[in-house]
């Protein structure tokens, strides 16, 4: 005997190692995917590679909030208005004297006059006496500090005030902003200076002045010194976070200040910042808050600057470990989230991730006074989830590709054509997996009418015993239960009435469906009497557990009912046919002991009697055999020819018996379907029951009458009349009414044919009897549909 392994064993052998690689491949895969893309988030996010991207998404988040506004800054507005009344740009210096003036009485902390006033007045020299005496008499105000890089080297000149206004300031502080390279201002520095000379941001000197307190060190980054001691240095880093879009500090107009119409108490204890505000007068800046290609002029600049101070809203870009771990932690979860959850479920949790990112990066600033650079994170969840999902797709499309190959080889299944070898890689998966699901779909129909082609109802069941599928035999067999849906059934419900044979034990048993790992099964009998034979056979899973219960109920009820004929004839051949022959050996022998004295009449009369028993018996049961067996050739016959043919056979017996037979006939033809021979014999033997047990001298009634829809036929002698018990036993075969008279009443085989034959015709024998008072037979045929 060849034991080398099959194909299908050897698959079946490799099929749970594969299975058990698959989580440790899973892992190592995850692993490193997490290990690259982690690594790739670190370094995006420590090289701010992605820098513009960064800012540009937190200007964008900048713009969802408002910083709180300090009440004690006011800025005096060079505006259209002041330009209209006073006149075009450069005024007279004497102006901003005469609004000095005017503020000083208010009692300001300080004030910032942010105007180039670099070079002296050429036009109006006294102007300048006057603007410098006004500022001695205010004694706090602060005057910038112009840096410029004028011939775009990168190397900055300052240009200070002219003299005679610098000596009379109370302080000078710089207004140089930090522009990115995408144009937006977001930054300064606290401290500038030149090396020998430090000079303090203007709004910084203000706050000075005004007698705030500043923490030392300022806030800010701290920058490295320059590697040359001359070159122009600068301390004190500082993001600028922006109260709101431009036009959100106080203003007022420089003309209504200088005339008079604004209450000096608006100024009293505040920082008044003076600047240009009208279109095309100076410093206008984009800002993160800017939105719609609006500008904020460097007064405003300032104005934030000095809010932030106050209100102590420190801002900081994160730095490289800061925003490591600000990127580390939404993707570390998004990796676990697409490793352990469902895709569907994964893919929410990316969502969830990235819209959490960006509301911390959002919330950052005010909360905690960092600026993360969101991007590297928000590009690290973004990638994760098509990352593994493309890996695990991968795998997958390759282990079914795999086993679309090993089926395209397999020989114990129907042939699938083979996948396309043309096109690029994309259409030879795509053609696989068509080959591969026309099969499944080959397969699930072969299947099916395999199911469907079985003669006994055949049931799928689960492991837990409800009905997955069945047969057309099995919707038939349990439609007479008045079940429409198999599918979901528990098998208990429907096999509930079938018992094993001679019990009322269930033949389905729970517990044992759900621990026994071999075939098992018995004969049993439903609610209706049918015999079955009822089989569960397990089927299991490459791991050897049950997954579903094939249960088949063979119809055995002709077998057992050929069973049953077969005792009844055995028994007939070996009683009722053995007897009679026996008893004439028997006669024939003793004769044969005396073979010189002849035989005596009543000898021969009893072998007579015992042969012609025995032909009675071979005859009744021949035509027994034969109403059972036979196919009827129905022809459309007139009952009353039927009747007259069955009354002139039994004429000889009921002449014997002295007994007068009566016969009723329609006016009409009684025409119907029927056997002529078989049924014509069926009425005779009634003729001669009711002969045979009327009595001598008696009469036996026979008539044809119409009937609803029909023809009766009824037979009625006056004989003893039966007991309810006895008509019970009247249609069993071999049941003798009367034992004691068997000898010439027959074997009990004819009213077994007469019911054979009528129930064969779709019609019903029915008797109606009382002991003393006669027997009817009777029976309605229905009317034929032929015309006569």
């Amino acid at each position: 005997m060849d034991t080398r392994p099959t194909e299908s064993t050897t698959s079946q052998m490799q099929e749970p190692l594969a299975r058990a690689r698959r989580p440790r491949t899973r892992w190592l895969e995850w692993g490193l995917l997490s290990a690259a893309l982690l690594a790739g988030v670190v370094a995006l996010g420590c090289s701010r590679s992605l820098e513009h991207i960064d800012l540009a998404l937190t200007d964008q988040l900048t713009r969802l909030g408002r910083q709180a506004v300090s009440p004690d800054i006011v800025i005096v507005a060079i505006d259209d208005k002041s330009l209209s009344e006073i006149g075009l740009w450069p005024w007279r210096r004497a102006f901003h004297a005469a609004l000095l003036d005017r503020i000083t009485p208010a009692g300001p902390r300080a004030v910032g006059l942010d105007l180039i006033l670099v070079e002296p007045g050429r036009d109006h020299a006294v102007d300048d006496a006057l603007l410098g005496e006004a500022i001695a008499r205010n004694g706090k105000v602060v005057l910038p500090l112009l840096l410029m890089d004028r011939h775009g080297t990168g190397q900055l000149t300052r240009t200070d005030p002219a003299p005679e206004l610098a000596s009379a300031a109370a302080a000078i502080g710089h207004v140089h902003l930090e522009i990115d390279n995408d144009g937006i201002v977001r930054s300064t520095f606290l401290r500038e200076g030149d090396g020998a000379q430090w000079w303090d941001q203007f709004a910084v000197a203000l706050l000075r002045v005004g007698g705030f307190a500043l923490p030392e060190p300022l806030p800010g980054e701290r920058a490295p010194p320059p590697k040359s001691p001359d070159a122009w240095q600068r301390d004190h880093w500082m993001q600028i976070p922006f109260a709101g879009p431009p036009g959100s500090f106080p203003r007022v107009s420089y003309v209504d200040v200088l005339r008079g119409q604004v209450p000096p108490e608006q100024f009293a204890g505040k920082y008044v910042l003076v600047g240009a505000v009208a279109a095309g007068m100076g410093d206008a800046y984009a800002t993160p808050r800017s939105g719609q290609s609006e500008l904020m002029d460097g007064v405003e600049i300032a104005a934030n600057v000095m809010n932030a101070l106050l209100l102590d809203q420190r801002l900081e870009r994160a730095n490289a470990w800061q925003n490591a771990l600000f990127s580390v932690v939404p993707v570390g979860l998004a990796l676990l989230a697409v490793l352990l959850l469902a895709p569907t479920a994964s893919l929410l949790a990316s969502a969830a991730l990235l819209i959490a990112t960006v509301v911390a990066a959002a919330l950052a600033p005010s909360v905690a006074g960092l600026q993360f650079a969101p991007s590297a994170a928000l590009l690290g969840v973004l990638l994760a989830y098509p990352l593994w999902v493309w890996r695990r797709l991968r795998a997958a499309l390759g282990y079914l590709l795999e086993e679309f190959r090993r089926m395209e080889t397999r020989r114990d299944l129907p042939t699938m054509l083979p996948a396309a070898r043309s096109g690029d890689l994309l259409d030879r998966h795509i053609n696989a997996l068509q080959n591969a699901s026309e099969q499944l779909r080959n397969l699930h129909r072969f299947v099916s009418e395999t199911l469907n082609s079985l003669p006994d109802a055949t049931l799928i069941a689960d492991a837990s015993g409800h009905v997955l599928a069945g047969n057309q035999a099995a919707y038939q067999y349990f439609s007479r239960q008045k079940v429409a849906r198999l599918r979901g059934y528990p098998l208990g419900e429907l096999l509930r009435g079938v018992h094993r044979t001679g019990t009322q034990q269930p033949v389905f048993d729970m517990e044992r469906l759900h621990h026994a790992t071999q075939p098992w099964g018995a004969e049993a009998r439903d609610a209706a009497g049918r015999d079955l034979l009822v089989r569960f056979v397990p089927c299991f899973n490459t791991d050897g557990q049950t997954t579903s219960w094939i249960t088949s109920l063979v119809d055995i009820t002709p077998i057992r009912e050929a069973e049953r004929q077969r005792d009844v004839a055995l028994r007939f051949i070996s009683h009722d046919m053995r007897s009679p022959q026996a008893s004439i050996l028997a006669l024939l022998e003793v004769q044969r002991m005396n073979p010189q004295q002849p035989m005596r009449p009543e000898t021969l009369g009893r072998i007579e009697r015992h042969a012609r028993r025995t032909l009675d018996l071979a005859e009744e049961f021949v035509q027994l055999a034969r109403a059972e067996s036979s196919t009827y050739r129905l022809d459309t016959v007139d009952l009353v020819d039927l009747l007259d043919e069955a009354v002139d056979e039994v004429w000889p017996q009921a002449q014997a018996q002295r007994v007068n037979l009566l016969v009723v006939r329609p006016d009409a033809p009684a025409l119907c379907e029927a056997d002529r021979g078989l049924l014509t014999r069926a009425i005779a033997n009634l003729l001669g029951n009711a002969v045979k047990y009327g009595g001598e001298g008696t009469e036996v009634l026979c008539a044809v009458h119409a009937a609803t829809g029909g023809w009766r036929v009824s037979i009625t002698d006056q004989g003893p009349g039966m007991t309810p018990e006895q008509q019970q036993r009247l249609f069993q075969q071999f049941a003798r009414l009367d034992p004691e008279h068997s000898a010439t009443r027959g074997v009990g085989l004819g009213l077994v044919f007469v019911r054979t034959v009528i129930e064969r015709h779709g019609a019903r024998i029915e008797v109606i009897s009382q002991p003393g008072h006669g027997t009817t037979f009777h029976f309605t045929l229905a009317a034929s549909p032929h015309l006569p």
